[in-house]
């Protein structure tokens, strides 16, 4: 590859930490990036950094023609992959989905409302100060629009519990917008897909489970393999190709939660990027597939190769988790983990991200 190529990440939090350590290692180009604050942990990793908010779309088009950027990519952030798209878009750059979809997924009103006739959709209507509700059967999930990380998410049991969720939710949407899903119970699986070419060259179901007690499904534990049944497994292809086909994903990984009700998937999130749980490295000592090395090769138009004949090692991603705006207390790493990483050294205090349980690090283990 030729030398002095610069590489634009937006967003250096956590869930950009290995992107940028992995090109910063890997890789002999500028790293450069963009955030709204030069907190976050990946700015070790960076060459230039200049605090600009990721969603200003002609602010982070200015600073790539200005520096000249020849790659621009993010990770585990809803609200980057709009901005991604429409700026490699307006410049020439390889992207992996067109603005019109990446838009179309950082909102959920708009993606619900792409795929309401799609197989495993969940039925919705959108949520306004009225408070009005058809067709929607309690208990139901009220949600922002346009949030990520399980910011803003309430269950409600009633019509009674409505107003303080709408509250909740329109407060953590940029655009003031809140709707209203048909809560499914039923035990929650992540599917990671890659393509290229249209084609699904990758496909993992994994278990995930979350802490009790908290709305909005925070994450706990990734488990690898899923826990389901053949039946499922094949309606779980069927529902990720549905979908992909639906909303023209060509390339790239995609990442899927959904609830499993009798054997039936049910759509919760998709998101086209690597999830933001740091799964790729779980996926990679379970199965030798780095799904995040694959990601910037295909990226940089470099080639690359999956396996479709792998084996799946038993492992789990357990998240270590605190209330937010409180000193982080260290946590005791297991004697059986492979890997682990801690976002916070003792004392420091915990960032309020979804304001209930917050991630601050995780650790790994492999049954081998």
């Amino acid at each position: 590859m030729k030398k002095n190529k610069k590489f634009l990440v937006l967003g250096i939090g956590n869930a950009q930490v290995d992107l940028l350590h992995h090109l910063h290692q890997y890789y002999d180009m500028d790293i450069h990036a963009l955030s709204n604050s030069k907190s976050g942990r990946g700015g070790s990793f960076v060459k230039k950094f200049e605090e600009i908010d990721i969603t200003d779309k002609d602010a982070v088009l200015a600073y790539a023609k200005q520096n000249k950027i020849d790659y621009i990519y993010s990770t585990g952030s809803d609200v980057a992959m709009p901005t991604v798209s429409w700026v490699a878009e307006q410049l020439g750059l390889r992207t992996f989905i067109d603005s019109e979809t990446a838009f179309i997924c950082n909102n959920k009103h708009l993606f619900r409302e792409k795929l309401k006739n799609s197989y495993g959709s969940v039925p919705f209507e959108v949520l306004n100060g009225n408070l009005k509700v058809k067709n929607i059967k309690f208990p139901a999930v009220v949600k922002p629009v346009d949030s990520q990380g399980q910011r803003g998410i309430t269950v409600v049991d009633s019509i009674h519990d409505l107003e303080a969720a709408y509250k909740k939710a329109v407060s953590h949407s940029r655009k003031r917008e809140a709707l209203i899903e048909e809560k499914i119970d039923g035990p929650e699986v992540s599917v990671h897909t890659y393509l290229k070419d249209g084609k699904i060259i990758f496909f993992l179901p994994s278990d995930r489970i979350s802490w009790d007690g908290f709305d909005g499904g925070i994450i706990h534990k990734h488990i690898l393999p899923a826990s389901i049944s053949d039946k499922t497994r094949k309606n779980l292809l069927k529902l990720v190709s549905t979908i992909l086909e639906s909303l023209t994903i060509q390339n790239g990984p995609v990442y899927f939660q959904i609830r499993i009700k009798n054997d039936d998937p049910f759509l919760v999130e998709v998101t086209p990027r690597l999830d933001g749980c740091h799964m790729w490295r779980q996926i990679h000592k379970s199965t030798g597939i780095n799904l995040l090395d694959i990601t910037i090769k295909h990226l940089l138009g470099l080639p690359f190769e999956i396996s479709t004949n792998f084996d799946v090692k038993r492992s789990t991603l357990e998240f270590f988790c605190q209330p937010p705006c409180k000193p982080f207390r260290k946590q005791k790493i297991s004697e059986n983990s492979c890997y682990h990483e801690l976002f916070y050294r003792e004392g420091d205090i915990v960032r309020p991200m979804n304001e209930q349980m917050e991630k601050c690090g995780f650790q790994i283990l492999l049954d081998e």
